[in-house]
């Protein structure tokens, strides 16, 4: 049962708390490509530095099937936070338990399903590529270790997302943190040690899923015996209340959706890179990697801007939402302009640092200019994704990201063909430019329908 809780000033949802969220996250989530960067690298000091182009290509699929599935963290995220602004603990927990279920179960069905799915992406990728048969083997040899973590990948989205909302960011950072030192140590042992190469990238990636579940998990016992204890009351009912699955399905399905084109337009860009072979597809994903880093790096303002907008939503706080829109955008915008100076000054070097010198090092020179003006382009867009997901306007989300969609999938067939790579590049930064400039066309409707009743009340969990 909810409990009532006790008014809270709102001015204390300053740029100070959205920070103290940001800050962590932003770390976590900049530390997630870093799984994909030691893979880069170790992978380039090996004896076949374009298998690089291999794993690239297998992991599309995953990056396809995960993002897709992103909607558990989000819904766990936005509904949770909801229900702390509320402070209602039993629903927090069953909006766990909800999500863990889900995500372990499609990820059992990911793996029941391999055969077919590695039968229907691998065609599917190598239409109109010029990837050899020797990357393409590789690459089906990484997707069939790695398949069997998709159950503790998936449900590890729903703990995190949970971790995300109770306020626990330095819980999520360290999570991120010992997955990808763990990551890392078993690239250097599988591969460059053993010398594995792409089977041992898998295999490192797959047990990093399975360490990361169980530290996650680890994390939000410690919360509930904090808060509660692990005795409290959770009735089975609550967890299968029709209302309220029938509420955590349909922003499951709409987040699904908009989740769905946003993961094709990344997999989409990678098998577009084929085109231009072995060389090219390396250097994209080298590129890739800094792109990926700088974009998550961002959305830690967007993990703050679930958390404090669910809870204004759940406490029925407009005020508390004007702050936390304002203070998550400052962030954001902040974050851009320093991310842009890095990659300025600096962008050549971590390129260095990732190939080896040679035609996939002077390819990814070439276009890293996208890169460097990247942050800028995507900041904006990670923020209000942050605001819709914690308001749980996944309809609206799914309606912007159909639109953008229409426009990006045409215009890179067209620009790749007058300017190569180039074209390729400029038709992905029209696509960020796209999302967040239709989020915004939908951003008045979340205050307009915001109650004034409880404008003075935050509730924290």
């Amino acid at each position: 049962m909810a409990q009532k809780s006790s008014p809270v000033p709102a001015r204390r949802w300053r740029f100070r708390e959205a920070l103290q969220l940001a800050w962590p996250a932003s770390i976590a989530a900049s530390i997630t490509p870093l799984l994909g960067s030691a893979d880069v690298w170790a992978l380039g000091q090996s004896e076949r530095p374009l298998d690089i182009a291999a794993v690239g290509l297998a992991a599309v699929i995953f990056s396809l099937a995960y993002w897709t599935f992103g909607f558990i963290r989000m819904s766990v995220a936005g509904l949770t936070a909801q229900a702390a602004g509320a402070n209602d603990e039993e629903e927090m927990r069953a909006a766990l338990v909800r999500g863990v279920a889900i995500g372990a179960a499609i990820g059992v069905i990911l793996v029941i399903l391999q055969k077919p799915m590695a039968m229907a992406s691998f065609p599917l990728l190598r239409i109109g590529s010029e990837a050899s048969d020797a990357t393409i083997s590789s690459a089906r040899d990484y997707f069939d270790i790695r398949i069997w973590g998709a159950p503790f990948a998936l449900a590890t989205y729903a703990l995190l997302g949970w971790l995300t909302a109770r306020g626990r960011t330095d819980y999520l950072m360290a999570a991120s943190i010992f997955i990808t030192v763990l990551n890392i140590a078993l690239d250097w042992h599988f591969v460059l040690n053993l010398g594995l190469g792409p089977k041992g990238v898998a295999a490192g990636t797959l047990i990093a899923e399975i360490a990361g579940f169980v530290i996650a998990a680890a994390f939000a016992l410690r919360i509930m015996m904090k808060e509660g204890g692990l005795n409290l009351p959770l009735h089975w009912r609550r967890i299968v209340d029709p209302a309220r699955f029938r509420a955590t399905l349909a922003v499951n399905r709409d987040i699904f959706i908009r989740t769905l084109i946003l993961a094709s337009a990344y997999a989409w860009f990678v098998q577009r890179s084929g085109a231009f072979g072995d060389v090219t597809l390396a250097a994209n994903q080298t590129l890739m990697q800094l792109f990926l880093f700088t974009g998550l790096a961002l959305d830690g303002a967007a993990i703050a801007a679930e958390t404090l907008v669910g809870r204004a939503i759940g406490a029925k706080a407009r005020e508390a939402y004007d702050i936390a829109f304002r203070t998550t955008l400052a962030i954001a915008a902040a974050g851009a302009i320093l991310f842009t100076a890095f990659y300025a000054l600096w962008g050549d070097a971590a390129i260095a640092l990732l190939t080896p010198e040679g035609a996939i090092r002077d390819d990814a020179m070439r276009y890293l200019p996208w890169v460097v003006i990247s942050p800028l382009i995507v900041a904006a867009g990670f923020q209000l994704d942050g605001v819709f997901i914690g308001a749980t306007r996944a309809r609206e989300m799914r309606d912007a990201m159909i639109v953008t969609a229409i426009v990006f999938f045409p215009i890179t067939i067209l620009l790749a063909k007058l300017f190569s790579n180039h074209g390729l590049w400029a038709a992905f930064t029209i696509y960020f430019i796209l999302r967040g400039a239709t989020l915004v066309v939908y951003l008045p409707r979340i205050r307009r329908d915001l109650s004034d009743a409880g404008t003075d009340r935050v509730v924290n969990a």
